[in-house]
C-alpha cells in the first residue's frame, strides 16, 4: 500500500475513512506512526475524535478514524517509552502523556473520495483494551453512558448542596427518608 498522509482533518469531515483488510492495518498504522514521529505530534484519542486537526488524511481522499482506544494505542507505538516506563494505550486515551503538539489546520489539496463509508475503524485489538479497561475498573462509556453519568454528578452535586429541608423540588426527599 503506498500512501502518504498529505494533512489531517476532523472526525466529521467529508472525507471517507479508508477501507483496509486486517493484513493491511498494520501498514496503515506505520504510515500514521511514521508522520506522527516525522512531525513531532502528540494528542489523545479524545483530541483525535474531537479536534480540527485530529484526523488523518491520506492522498487518495480518505482518512483514518479511529476509536479513542485505538488512537491511544497508535500514539504509544509513536511513543513506546516516557520517563522509561513502556507506554500503553491508556496513556493517550483521554489525555496526552507528553506535550501535546495537534497539527496545523491547512487547506487540503486531495479531494474526497467517492465513496460512503464514512465508520471508524474498529480493530481485534479493541475489544482486549476494552476488556482490560473494565478490568482495571474503568468503565465502558458509550455517549448515552457518558451523558447519563455526567447528569449523574450533576443532580449528585445539587443534592449535596441542597438546605431545603423538604420545601422544594431539587430532589426526591421521600428517597432520603427511605435510605434511614
Amino acid at each position: 500500500m503506498d500512501l502518504k498522509i498529505v494533512g489531517w482533518t476532523d472526525y466529521d469531515s467529508e472525507y471517507p475513512s479508508i477501507t483496509v483488510s486486517n493484513e493491511e492495518i498494520g501498514e496503515i498504522v506505520s504510515i500514521v506512526v511514521d508522520e506522527i514521529k516525522e512531525k513531532g505530534y502528540a494528542f489523545s484519542g479524545n483530541d483525535h475524535q474531537n479536534s480540527y486537526t485530529g484526523v488523518p488524511v491520506f492522498d487518495n481522499g480518505t482518512c483514518l478514524r479511529a476509536s479513542m482506544r485505538t488512537w491511544g494505542m497508535i500514539m504509544s507505538f509513536a511513543y513506546p517509552e516516557i520517563d522509561g516506563k513502556r507506554t500503553q494505550y491508556m496513556d493517550f486515551y483521554m489525555y496526552c502523556a507528553v506535550d501535546e503538539k495537534m497539527p496545523e489546520a491547512v487547506a487540503l489539496s486531495v479531494k474526497p473520495a467517492d465513496s460512503d463509508n464514512f465508520a471508524g475503524m474498529i480493530t481485534q485489538q479493541d475489544g482486549e483494551m476494552i476488556s482490560q479497561s473494565l478490568q482495571m475498573g474503568i468503565p465502558f462509556m458509550t455517549t448515552d453512558k457518558a451523558l447519563n453519568a455526567i447528569m449523574d454528578g450533576i443532580e449528585a452535586m445539587n443534592e449535596d448542596d441542597c438546605d431545603c429541608d423538604d420545601c422544594c423540588d431539587c430532589h426526591d426527599h421521600d428517597d432520603e427518608e427511605n435510605e434511614e
